[in-house]
C-alpha cells in the first residue's frame, strides 16, 4: 500500500496500531468539501468506521452522520443504537424514524466487521466509509459511496452495476464476499437512492431552524508553568457551535498572536478549541484571550484565571473560621448563663460582689466574711 495517495488521516495509537479519529474534524472537512456553511449545498452524510483492534471500552464500529456541517447522529457498537445529537436532539420525528436509522446501522456494522474478518489475520486494519447524499440543483439527490482502508480510499460502490469495486487485492477480497449477498446489494442501493434522500428532505421540513443553531462557547485561560522563566497561558472554548470561531492573545490590549493549538467537535454536535502562548513568567497578567463567534454579540476578552490559593493558605483559612467558630459559640454560652444569674466558669457571683475574681490558692474560701481593710483586732 506504501506509495498511495492517502485519502484519510489516522492517528496512531498506542500500541503502534493505526487508530482512526473518531470525531476528527479536519477529516470531514477534506471529505465534505462544498458542504461547511453552503445552504445552497446540503448533504446527508454518514462516516462510518470498523476496527480489527479496538482498544479496551471502546467500540469496533461506530457511525457519525452529518447534515451539512452539524453532526445529527451517533452510534456505535457498544450501544447499538442511533442517537440524534446537537440542536437535533429537540427535532419533531416521527416515533419509528430513529428505529429505521439504527436498523440501518447494524446491517452496516455487520457488512464492515464481516469484511475484517475475510481480510484475514494480515492487519491490523481500519475500514472507513463515506455514504450519503448531496442536494444538488433541481433538488437532485447525488449519491455517495467511497471506502478507505487504513486511511487510503480502495473502493467505491457503483449504483448502476451494483457492485463494490477497486484496484487493490484487499478491494477485490471485500467487493467478492459483499457481492455474494444479494440482500446487501438491494439494501445499498435503497440506503443511497430512497432513504437518503427522503431523510435529508424530511430534516430540511421538520429542523430548517437547527440548520442556524448557533451556541456560543464558555471560555476559561489559565496559567502554567513552561520553562524556565517561562509560563504557558492556554485559552480553551468548549461546547460552541457553528466551528468557526477564533482565538487571539492580547497583551495590554494590543495583538499578541494567536499561539498554537487545535479544535474539533465533542462528538454531541458542539465543538472545542484551544490555543497555547509561551509568556515570561511574571507577565501572565498582562494577557487577555480575545475570542469572537458567530454566538457572542460581540467579541469577548476572557481574563486570566486566579491561581489555586496554596494548601498552607487554605489551612491558615479553614483555622481562623473555626477559631472565629469558637468564640462566637463561647460568647453565647456566657450571655445565656448570665442572663439565668448562673455561675460561669471564670466568675464568681456572691451577693452583691458581682464580679469579684475567685480566690488564689491559700485564701480563705469565703472572701466575703473579711474586710480587706479592717485593722487587726487586738487583745
Amino acid at each position: 500500500m506504501a506509495g498511495r495517495k492517502g485519502m484519510w488521516r489516522l492517528s496512531p495509537s498506542r500500541m503502534g496500531v493505526p487508530r482512526p479519529q473518531p470525531w476528527d474534524l479536519g477529516l470531514l472537512l477534506l471529505l465534505l468539501p462544498g458542504t461547511l456553511g453552503a445552504d445552497s449545498h446540503l448533504s446527508l452524510l454518514y462516516h462510518l468506521t470498523a476496527v480489527t483492534a479496538p482498544a479496551p471500552g471502546t467500540p469496533a464500529f461506530w457511525v457519525s452522520g452529518w447534515l451539512g456541517p452539524q453532526q445529527y447522529l451517533s452510534y456505535s457498537s457498544l450501544r447499538a443504537q442511533a442517537e440524534p445529537c446537537g440542536a437535533w436532539v429537540w427535532e419533531s420525528q416521527v416515533a419509528w424514524y430513529w428505529e429505521a436509522e439504527t436498523t440501518d446501522m447494524r446491517d452496516k456494522e455487520k457488512l464492515f466487521l464481516d469484511a475484517l474478518q475475510t481480510l484475514g489475520t494480515g492487519g491490523p486494519y481500519t475500514l472507513q466509509g463515506l455514504l450519503g447524499c448531496e442536494l444538488g440543483p433541481g433538488n437532485t439527490s447525488v449519491p455517495t459511496a467511497k471506502f478507505a482502508l487504513n486511511g487510503e480510499e480502495f473502493m467505491s460502490f457503483d449504483l448502476k452495476l451494483g457492485t463494490w469495486s477497486g484496484e487493490w487485492p484487499e478491494a477485490l477480497t471485500i467487493s467478492n464476499r459483499w457481492n455474494q449477498q444479494a440482500d446487501a446489494v438491494r439494501k445499498e442501493r435503497t440506503f443511497l437512492l430512497n432513504s437518503c434522500p427522503q431523510r435529508l428532505m424530511g430534516h430540511l421540513e421538520r429542523g430548517r431552524g437547527n440548520l442556524e443553531w448557533k451556541e456560543p462557547p464558555s471560555m476559561r485561560l489559565r496559567a502554567r508553568p513552561g520553562g524556565p522563566g517561562l509560563s504557558v497561558l492556554t485559552c480553551s472554548a468548549f461546547s460552541f457551535y457553528p466551528p468557526e470561531l477564533q482565538l487571539r492573545f492580547l497583551r495590554n490590549g494590543l495583538a499578541a498572536g494567536s499561539g498554537e493549538g487545535d479544535h474539533g467537535p465533542n462528538g454531541d454536535g458542539s465543538f472545542h478549541a484551544w490555543t497555547s502562548l509561551t509568556v515570561r513568567s511574571g507577565d501572565e497578567h498582562h494577557y487577555r484571550c480575545l475570542v469572537q463567534h458567530a454566538g457572542l454579540s460581540q467579541p469577548l476578552t476572557v481574563e486570566l484565571e486566579s491561581p489555586p490559593k496554596s494548601s498552607v493558605q487554605v489551612a491558615a483559612i479553614v483555622i481562623s473560621v473555626l477559631l472565629l467558630l469558637a468564640a462566637a459559640a463561647g460568647g453565647v454560652l456566657l450571655w445565656r448563663r448570665m442572663r439565668k444569674e448562673l455561675p460561669v466558669f471564670w466568675v464568681s457571683r456572691h451577693g452583691d460582689d458581682i464580679g469579684t475574681l475567685l480566690p488564689t490558692p491559700g485564701q480563705p474560701q469565703d472572701a466575703d466574711s473579711q474586710d480587706a481593710n479592717a485593722l487587726p483586732v487586738s487583745t
